[in-house]
């Protein structure tokens, strides 16, 4: 009887994971809206309707360039510092130049010093990491050409 159960679980395992597996290009949509995002350059359209232009930087230092339109634009500040939320009923598979249209950006709590102290953190790993290699290149003894 506990094979049985142990086969059946098998199965359904074995075809329920590609089903419920992420695309990728859903993870990288993820990806993005988990990151806070600086703006840093907004160009406003009036016509034929309302847009905006927005070229964002996480802390660390990845850039992506967002088109957004109607009141979400409206609402977006120069130099601050925002979340970006998924809309409902967005589709799985984004394409890039459209991204902007599938998400709606909302002021971080806490958004500057959050913003910065990601990008503090972000620093601190690539120093420790420099640092490591750097002090395991002194340990290795240099070869004679």
């Amino acid at each position: 009887m506990k094979q049985r159960w142990f086969f059946l679980l098998a199965i359904v395992l074995g075809v329920a994971t590609p089903a419920l597996a992420q695309s990728a290009r859903d993870l990288e949509a993820d990806r993005i809206i988990d990151k806070l995002w600086w703006i840093i350059d907004i160009t406003k359209e009036y016509q034929p309707r309302f847009q905006a232009h927005v070229t964002l930087e996480a802390p660390d230092g990845e850039r992506v360039a967002l088109t957004l339109q109607g009141e979400s634009a409206r609402t977006l500040v120069h130099d601050d510092v925002i979340a970006l939320d998924r809309k409902p009923g967005s589709q799985a598979e984004i394409p890039e130049q459209e991204m902007g249209a599938y998400v709606i950006p909302r002021l971080a709590t806490w958004g500057k010093p959050r913003w910065w102290s990601e990008r503090a953190k972000h620093e601190g790993q690539e120093i420790s990491k420099t640092w490591k290699l750097y002090r395991l290149q002194k340990r290795l003894p240099e070869t004679a050409l």
